[in-house]
């Protein structure tokens, strides 16, 4: 299972929301909690990974994986006008990506998407499932 979140801020903590819908699950860190490159909750459902990817430089991968989202929603004949403008916008206006990798084995998808929605909600980002869309998360009541 992966999937990508795309989000229009820099926010390392926002990593923390997810403990909510995780509880009792261990976290590592690779780098520190401020500023991560990877966080890895860890469960016997098997482990869920948080990657950080930020812009470096003239088309580095973070660049090429926006360039890459934004053909893609350009070419889609199946979407009017005024959406795939809206998506673009999105995509081009994305700060901080963040890849999230689950162990397909033992951990339940739904437990995989809970951890990545809330994320996504937490940053006010989107998340990219699939190779297909771009899913808003539902805000929390």
């Amino acid at each position: 299972m992966r999937c990508t979140i795309y989000s229009p801020v820099v926010d390392h903590q926002a990593i923390q929301s997810v403990r909510s819908v995780l509880p009792g699950w261990l976290l590592h860190w690779e780098g520190e909690p401020e500023r991560w490159s990877s966080a890895s909750f860890t469960s016997a459902q098997g482990t869920l990974t948080f990657n950080s990817l930020v812009f470096t430089g003239s088309m580095d991968q973070f660049g090429k994986i926006i360039l890459g989202t934004s053909s893609y929603f350009w070419r889609r004949e199946d979407l009017p006008k005024s959406v795939k403008t809206e998506l673009i916008r999105f995509v081009g206006g994305t700060k901080w990506l963040v890849g999230v990798v689950g162990t397909s084995e033992v951990l339940p998808e739904d437990v995989f998407l809970k951890g990545a929605l809330e994320l996504a909600r937490c940053l006010n980002g989107r998340v990219f499932v699939n190779g297909t869309d771009l899913i808003s998360p539902e805000p929390r009541i």
